[in-house]
């Protein structure tokens, strides 16, 4: 197979991995051949309450394997003593970075991470690339060594660089479907989902259904509105960026499109939309999936999932403004706001915060929001 089949066919499992078509592990051989790698894993990563990074998932892969005994050697031998972890955190967005660059001539001789994990596991001379996520969020992917007999190339490095918009956009709309739980469902079910806005649109770019949310944002006609079929944007420069995102996920080439995101203002409310724009091809079983190219997620932070502080503190054994403050932060509130709106400090916003990860036992965000969303709609 050439070389732009070959990619092509990586960025199509790419996008069947992000809504649980199919597993990361699907993916990954495809990837290790791609770039001519002998493996990579791949890393997301939070922020908590106090800020520092926590790991939301980590996968290990060589060739066509995931290899939970290397992560499991990895993070109990090495990664607290690993010099190069807290220089990741300086790493820009997009940036790709040499591995051996990461470490001081001293710690090259020294460093048990570098010398004993690395060298064994030939991943000493391979690559970080960082790639940050609007929500406080970074995917982290750490490649091994190159199988090319001379090293690393100009056109592996290039692949690898040409493949980062589709791995960000494989971590943002992973995380989507995961917060909504809807990982691996049928378009048919997407439709039934409460928390994103759901628009699924044929080859045309043209609405072919959606679900209660997002037809009542379209009704509104505030920022974005459907035209006769077509989603349109009210100011002229998203509308441009809009059909742009829609034209690359919906190419006329017969090639997989890319997906993208973007945020629609609105005159009515200050806050944005946000939009996620993803293809589909052949996602699920039912017939209709035939018709359905690409899918337009959207978010409205004004319409947050409605969530009774006194019940969840009452079901989950917290205080009531551990109630308050659990619910404000799973519903998308920022510890500002939260604060603002209960009118106390933000560090004691901080400090329910961390109380009610420790009474429940988590220590992610993403946690705290599957626990609090489930409890949408009880009274």
């Amino acid at each position: 197979m050439a070389a732009a089949d070959r990619f092509d066919s990586v960025v199509e499992e790419l996008y069947k991995a992000a809504v649980g078509d199919i597993e990361w592990v699907s993916v990954a051989g495809s990837i290790n051949d791609l770039i001519r790698t002998n493996g990579h894993s791949v890393t997301q990563v939070d922020l908590d309450p106090s800020g520092k990074s926590s790991i939301h998932y980590s996968g290990f892969f060589v060739g066509a394997e995931r290899r939970d005994d290397l992560a499991y050697r990895y993070y109990r031998d090495y990664y607290w003593r690993d010099e190069a972890i807290p220089r990741l955190q300086g790493l820009r967005d997009g940036e790709l970075v040499r591995k051996s660059n990461l470490y001081t001539d001293q710690e090259k001789k020294t460093s048990a991470a570098y010398n004993e994990y690395r060298r064994v596991y030939k991943n000493q001379n391979g690559f970080f690339l960082g790639l940050h996520q609007p929500d406080s969020s970074a995917t982290v992917l750490s490649f091994g060594d190159s199988t090319e007999r001379r090293g690393w190339g100009h056109d592996q490095i290039q692949m690898i660089r040409r493949l980062a918009p589709h791995l960000r956009q494989f971590g943002r709309i992973r995380r989507v479907m995961a917060s909504a739980d809807a990982l691996g469902a049928s378009l048919a079910e997407l439709l039934e989902n409460r928390r994103w806005g759901i628009m699924q649109l044929d080859h045309n770019g043209r609405v072919l259904d959606t679900n209660d949310l997002a037809r009542e944002i379209l009704r509104k006609c505030d920022g974005l509105s459907d035209t006769q079929g077509t989603l349109v944007a009210g100011s002229k420069e998203e509308n441009d960026e809009l059909q742009r995102l829609l034209a690359h996920a919906l190419p006329r080439s017969g090639v997989h499109g890319a997906g993208g995101s973007m945020r629609i203002t609105r005159r009515k409310v200050s806050a944005p939309l946000v939009l996620e724009v993803h293809p589909v091809r052949q996602m699920g079983m039912d017939d209709f999936a035939f018709q359905v190219r690409a899918m337009v997620l959207v978010m409205d932070p004004a319409a947050r999932p409605r969530v009774d502080p006194d019940l969840v503190a009452r079901l989950l054994r917290l205080t009531p403004a551990e109630g308050r403050v659990a619910v404000a932060v799973a519903t998308g509130q920022t510890l500002a706001g939260t604060a603002n709106a209960l009118g106390c400090a933000e560090s004691t916003v901080r400090t329910h915060l961390k109380r009610v990860y420790r009474k429940q036992g988590i220590g992610k965000r993403s946690e705290l929001v599957r626990r609090i969303l489930s409890l949408e709609g009880l009274r």
